[in-house]
């Protein structure tokens, strides 16, 4: 043996030197001084152990007896002993060993253990406790000695912790399949599984062949969900029966009925991790077809949340492992080179997003579609202020300006469209889905190898927004004389207006005054009172920032609810509601706006406002509840915001 300072090697050693577990602790005190005289030079923590080991022994023996790898035994304080755990491992190891080369040795049991031994070092867990920690995790080592009770006061099997649990489940086996291969129980419990299987006579035939002539098949049958656990759960029932009714037990009888309660124990827990196998990959199959739905493209905190058919969330059907697994393997994994199956893209934010290749097109088309609108208002109502002072741009006129323009302003009102079409991955896919030929069937947003522009992808013309602009325009611009002198008055005035603040922004030197009370009185008179109006529109902004995910506008999530609670099919109806809808929150929030504060703006307070207003008969008629609420809060802020 190498040198060690470990006690608990030392009793295991002491004691399997003398052949026995019972260790007396003067003996073994003098066996440790002198070999701590014999290996101090090697090891120089054993010098504890030179002048009294009894005192350095004892803080050893602590956590060995609470961990049940020694006991202690005090009858006599004169003979104070040390029972040894381990030494009884090994013993029980062999008796194992000797029950693979021959089934017909039995179980060693509670009777087995040497006379005096106490009974405090088994580890009397639930049996199926054990069997089940064993099975998914065995830390194999000769500091436990197991207790499996049985129930019907058949004698509990003792397993040591330092073999493996697999030399536990076949010897289990292979005591019933010697059982089944005697004539006498073999056609008997045959013929009782045909019988209580009408129309399943041949599978069950073949699995009790399997399980008495081909072990390895009958094993991997435990391991794959199936009929086969409805058979070993018959199979051992029949047994159990028929066992049970014995009243003089022989040592075979014993050991085939402590076999049958562990192999149901073992099929047990083969049958639910089978189960747990399958609901996870039950749960990665869903997690997969909701990645392939509208919207397309989903953050991590969103495929957290997903659901099965029946609202379950698919997070806790498989683990955090599970999914960091399958996302790793769908976007690193690939075929001839090309891209991997899920695609990743980040916004200006950090936000990360998952797609799949398939639906990066359709979301393309999808996203610009919705960020038409929103892009086509805000730069109509830019260029008709542009207009309206008599100013031009060059976007207005030149198609290059204006494509910078789009793309700018898709950066800000759609940054998950604008991180797509600036992505690294588009062009490959572009290469991929023309050698696959598929663009016919999805469409492209590519002119052979170049990307369409921003105005084609948005579906957006220069010359008509402009001309919108212009209509917006009073009647006299529109007259040339009128508009010109309009114009020549307008210029002059932003001239001064620039002169002002051109003379405003230089410092001005002035000579201070003693009294504080006069500055104070000054700088309060140069600032004008907020009115409601600003007030209101002010606190409708700070709600809006509360309300409408980062990346996102009020306008994009006004037009998401919408389509969740409008489902009418006919456009004029889906019109004809969707304006019946906004009047109705508009009169509302008219009648409310007289006596709320602007102060009382608030996330809380719209709320509640909208609450009271879609519990009221006609908004109770809308089906969809949550996304009617959604909407009337927005909308509520979104009209508040534009007075």
């Amino acid at each position: 043996m190498a040198a060690t300072s470990n006690i608990s090697v030392l009793l295991k050693y002491f004691a399997t030197k003398q052949n026995s577990p019972f260790v007396i602790y003067k003996d073994f005190a003098d066996y440790v001084k002198r070999y701590a005289q014999h290996n101090v030079e090697e090891l120089p923590e054993l010098v504890t152990y030179l002048g009294n080991p009894e005192s350095a022994i004892d803080k050893e023996l602590i956590p060995l007896v609470e961990s049940r790898q020694v006991a202690l035994l005090e009858s006599d304080p004169a003979k104070k002993q040390i029972f040894v755990t381990g030494f009884l491992n090994a013993k029980y190891a062999d008796r194992y060993k000797e029950i693979q080369s021959n089934a017909a040795v039995p179980f060693p049991t509670v009777s087995d253990l040497p006379k005096l031994t106490p009974l405090e070092i088994l580890n009397k867990q639930d049996s199926q406790d054990i069997i089940f920690k064993l099975m998914t995790k065995q830390d194999k080592n000769d500091k436990q000695l197991y207790s499996i009770i049985i129930p019907n006061n058949v004698p509990p099997v003792i397993f040591p912790g330092n073999i493996p649990v697999a030399i536990l489940i076949d010897s289990v086996m292979s005591k019933i399949r010697r059982m089944l291969k005697k004539d006498e129980y073999h056609d008997y419990y045959l013929k009782k599984l045909r019988i209580a299987n009408p129309g399943k006579e041949m599978t069950s035939k073949n699995f009790f062949t399997d399980f008495v002539g081909k072990p390895d098949v009958a094993m991997r049958s435990l391991e794959s969900a199936g009929d086969s656990f409805y058979f070993w759960n018959q199979l051992c029932y029949f047994i159990k029966q028929d066992y049970e009714k014995v009243k003089d037990f022989t040592q075979e009888d014993i050991n085939v009925l402590q076999s049958v309660y562990i192999a149901e124990i073992i099929i047990s827990f083969y049958k639910n991790k089978a189960q747990s196998n399958l609901q996870r990959e039950t749960a990665i199959k869903t997690l997969q077809n909701c990645l392939t739905k509208p919207p397309y493209y989903f953050t991590m905190d969103t495929i957290l949340k997903f659901t099965d058919t029946k609202g379950i969330p698919l997070y806790g059907q498989y683990t955090e492992k599970d999914l960091k697994d399958f996302l790793q393997k769908e976007t690193t994994e690939s075929e001839n080179q090309n891209l991997p199956k899920l695609l990743v893209f980040k916004i200006e934010n950090g936000t990360r997003y998952f797609v799949y290749k398939n639906n990066v097109i359709p979301l393309i088309v999808r996203l610009a579609s919705d960020a038409h609108t929103a892009i086509d208002e805000k730069i109509t109502k830019e260029w008709f202020k542009k207009l309206q002072n008599f100013e031009k741009s060059p976007d207005m006129y030149d198609e290059g300006a204006f494509n910078k323009k789009l793309e700018e302003e898709c950066a800000v009102l759609a940054p998950a469209l604008h991180a797509l079409l600036t992505a690294n991955f588009l062009p490959i896919l572009n290469m991929e889905m023309q050698e696959s030929s598929t663009i016919g069937a999805q469409g492209s947003i590519f002119e052979g190898n170049e990307m369409m522009s921003y105005a084609g992808i948005l579906q957006l013309n220069r010359n008509t927004i402009l001309e919108n602009a212009k209509i917006l325009l009073p009647v006299w611009y529109t007259i040339p004389v009128v508009s010109w002198i309009i114009a020549l008055f307008t210029k002059k005035s932003t001239r001064k207006n620039k002169k002002k603040a051109k003379k405003a922004s230089k410092p001005v030197v002035t000579q201070h005054t003693n009294s504080e009370e006069t500055n104070e009185e000054e700088m309060h008179s140069t600032h004008k009172p907020v009115s409601k109006k600003d007030a209101l529109i002010q606190a409708a902004k700070e709600v809006e920032a509360e309300f409408v995910p980062n990346g996102s506008t009020i306008e994009k999530e006004l037009t998401d609810y919408r389509k969740q609670w409008n489902k009418m099919i006919s456009k004029q109806a889906n019109s004809d509601l969707t304006e019946d809808v906004n009047a109705l929150i508009r009169d509302y929030v008219r009648k409310v706006l007289r006596t709320l504060p602007a102060k009382g703006f608030n996330a809380e307070r719209i709320t509640e406002l909208a609450e009271t207003l879609c519990n009221t008969p006609n908004m109770k008629k809308i089906t969809e509840q949550t996304a009617i609420l959604e909407y009337t809060k927005l909308y509520m802020v979104y009209l508040v915001k534009n007075m």
